[in-house]
């Protein structure tokens, strides 16, 4: 029998809660596919969301086939990509480098003009174009760092690499190209075993860089079949800003919220009013390396779940929750492909 197959049935069998979505949209800016597997009190969630890559209906006018390579280089042309370091869309931008620049949304790919600006600015400070090349790759600071101790920053492998593989995909490109832009689909199918059964199938559709679309379907299973055991869930995201994505939804109940993020993506807060419930839920996240922290509040329920991640593949947390004064305990394990 195949190895991986008898870890993850092992894993299946002992693990845990892991950090969940309050909306089902940001599934949309995870970096990869996972399993993920959560436990607490008899009860075992089982989930696996995974994505399609498919061409949209916009494109990309190259005006610079530079600027072209880079992108492909950086990105594909992927609208949402996000890279394990938070790297954002087409141009694979830091939140805090795009904060810099002006730039409010990193998955818009008409931002051209501003990238060729930077690289201008880097150009003027390092000499020439595949210097500023570099320290968009590595860094300005860091491209510094190896010019001021006397070293040709093109000597570095990282940076060599990089504008030889830029320059590779510029001579495929010409001005006034139209190059189809690219973005994924993401579905997630969640089985969870307890008192009751229940099965649910969400989808998420990207909007262009605007916002997405995400439609879902759970169903309660019983000894009867039922359609009333059924329930459709919708929920559309705004997405203006690096550092915020609004939404609106309905799911047994009108639905609103929103997610701020840190200027790196590593921390977010997000809160999610339930009209029909009258509750306010609070739900943060933050990371400090190999420890995550995810905490927050209902108005029936308080949690606090630490946990460790190993080499962005391999997540494992623990988790408490008090509710009808009671402490209920929890332990879980993601995997990502």
């Amino acid at each position: 029998m195949d190895k991986k197959y008898i870890i993850l049935c092992l894993l299946s069998l002992c693990v845990g809660y892991l950090y969940a979505y309050l909306f089902p949209n940001e599934v949309l800016y995870q970096q990869k596919p996972q399993i993920q597997l959560d436990y607490s009190e008899g009860s075992l969630d089982c989930s696996f969301s995974t994505r399609i890559l498919t061409d949209t209906f916009f494109g990309y006018h190259v005006d610079s086939p530079m600027l072209a390579g880079l992108m492909q280089t950086e990105s594909s042309f992927i609208v949402h990509s996000v890279s394990s370091s938070n790297a954002l869309g087409p141009f694979q931008m830091k939140p805090f480098l795009a904060e810099e620049i002006g730039i409010l949304n990193p998955f818009n790919p008409y931002n051209s003009e501003k990238v060729l600006n930077l690289l201008t600015r880097y150009k003027t400070t390092f000499g020439n174009m595949d210097m500023a090349l570099g320290a968009y790759h590595i860094g300005f600071y860091g491209t510094k760092k190896i010019s001021d101790s006397g070293s040709n920053p093109l000597s570095d492998n990282r940076i060599q690499n990089y504008v030889n593989k830029i320059h590779e995909f510029q001579r495929l490109y010409n001005e006034g190209d139209w190059i189809p832009l690219k973005d994924y689909l993401w579905f997630t199918l969640r089985y969870s075993l307890g008192n009751s059964n229940r099965i649910s199938l969400s989808g998420v559709f990207p909007e262009f860089f605007l916002g997405s679309l995400a439609i879902g379907a759970d169903y309660l299973s019983d000894e009867i079949i039922s359609l009333d055991n059924l329930c459709l869930s919708i929920f559309q995201e705004f997405s203006f800003f690096w550092f915020m994505n609004l939404y609106v939804g309905y799911d047994d109940g009108l639905i609103a919220g929103c997610t701020l993020k840190s200027n790196d993506w590593f921390d977010r807060i997000s809160v999610k009013y339930d009209f029909k419930q009258a509750d306010l839920v609070w739900e943060a996240y933050n990371s400090f390396g190999l420890l995550f922290i995810n905490y927050g509040f209902s108005k029936d329920n308080i949690f606090f779940s630490p946990g460790l991640e190993f080499g962005n593949k391999y997540c494992i947390s623990f988790r408490v929750d008090y509710q009808d004064y009671c402490f209920k305990p929890g332990i879980g394990c993601t995997i990502k492909f």
